[in-house]
């Protein structure tokens, strides 16, 4: 029974959020310019993956808390979304237009943030399996409940601090408590939480240090997503101060699909142990593509000042130069990409560098080894080296008895 409400609240939860996404992008598309629509679009594409993700682990895995949470959150997220466009087209863009368009906002503003906490503070803390890393980890759970509704709560009865201009017009209905009070209460709850959301990565990085098997596997997905989430991130600021902030806020979204994604491979156990190899080329790739950008800077950019600075004069980048620095990059890419893969399988997967090792060791010791005996021998020692068997048996072709048999 509680599997079948599970199920009913996660295709219940999905349908509505749907349906909230379409009604705030209509919302949203009437007062807005054509060449935004596609960034509307795709911000509630990324909100929607978290229902859909949420959806197909309720349904596959109902026994897993993750995928409720990860509904109940795009939920949130989604009656937000449409209550602040509802409340703004009724009390700023057309005032008087839309019935309850206060009250609708002050639920919109107290939802705002309430579907990312659940993600960065129960996710966190219940991932991969659903439940608590141990029972010592109770006390945060019920700590972290205590403050995401204290949080509600506060800007429900309390004083809406908010800078945005729709808050500026919003009328709690219930006002219980003093302005003054509310404000210092949400800054305390606001810090509290920063703090609980600390603890829950911790108990995940405690987790992630006793795991093993699939549980570990899972955990690594999620944190290739959030490794590749900063990073993109940090790319983002890089470019914003480029560009003087000529960037779509919509982008922002992506991690968000990152982080969805990764979820559901790790609990619904698709390509699980792929991970590895993701892990191992991103460090590859990046590390080369660092390398290669570094030294196409220099040589453009660093060449050319030194020019410069030598003969007194101001010219605009060579086209001999680029063309030479093209080319050093073409040649040194192989050499460079095969130092690296040696560097990172020696520094992060030994076991995988010492298995190759003793291949090119074995493969050497092919071409001037002449007895039967100690090639049998070898080739054994090199199977149990970098396969780590059970059994290990030899059968040479024209007998019936293995001519050697180990069992490590």
């Amino acid at each position: 029974m509680k599997i079948q409400l599970i199920r009913l609240f996660a295709v219940i939860a999905f349908i509505f959020v749907v349906a909230l996404l379409v009604a705030d992008d209509v919302l949203t598309v009437v007062d807005t310019s054509p060449a935004e629509i596609p960034g509307i679009v795709f911000q509630s594409l990324a909100l929607g993956s978290f229902a859909l993700v949420g959806l197909m682990i309720a349904v596959r895995r109902p026994e897993n808390a993750i995928g409720p949470l990860f509904c109940a959150s795009a939920l949130i997220w989604a009656l937000s979304g449409f209550s602040l466009e509802y409340a703004t087209r009724g009390l700023i863009t057309q005032p008087g237009t839309l019935p309850a368009a206060n009250l609708l906002g002050v639920i919109g503003t107290a939802a705002q943030s309430l579907g990312f906490l659940l993600i960065f503070t129960f996710v966190l803390l219940l991932f991969p399996t659903g439940h608590l890393p141990s029972p010592r980890w109770r006390p945060l759970f019920v700590i972290t409940t205590i403050l995401l509704v204290g949080v509600t709560l506060d800007t429900l009865f309390g004083h809406i601090a908010n800078d945005t201009q729709l808050a500026s017009v919003l009328i709690s209905p219930i006002q219980l408590i003093d302005s003054t009070v509310s404000d210092n209460i949400s800054t305390l709850l606001t810090v509290l939480l920063f703090v609980a959301s600390i603890c829950c990565g911790a108990s995940l990085i405690t987790r992630a240090r006793r795991a093993s098997g699939v549980e570990r596997q899972q955990i690594k997905w999620l944190g290739y997503a959030a490794m590749l989430c900063i990073a993109f991130v940090l790319f983002l600021v890089v470019v914003i101060f480029a560009l003087n902030g000529n960037v779509s806020g919509y982008v922002f979204y992506v991690p968000l699909v990152a982080i969805a994604g990764a979820t559901g491979i790790s609990i619904l156990r698709y390509r699980l142990f792929d991970i590895d190899v993701l892990i191992n080329r991103t460090l590859v790739y990046g590390s080369l593509t660092a390398i290669l950008v570094g030294v196409y800077f220099l040589g453009v950019v660093g060449v050319q000042a030194l020019i410069n600075a030598l003969t007194g004069q101001h010219e605009q980048q060579s086209p001999v130069l680029i063309v030479i620095t093209t080319l050093l990059v073409a040649a040194l890419f192989q050499p460079l990409r095969q130092r690296m893969q040696r560097l990172i399988d020696r520094r992060f997967y030994r076991s995988r560098y010492d298995a190759r090792k003793m291949l090119d060791k074995f493969g050497a010791s092919l071409r001037s080894e002449v007895e039967l005996t100690h090639l049998t021998s070898s080739l054994l020692e090199t199977v149990e080296t970098t396969m780590h068997p059970a059994h290990v048996s030899l059968w040479l072709r024209g007998q019936h008895t293995p001519t050697t048999e180990r069992n490590p």
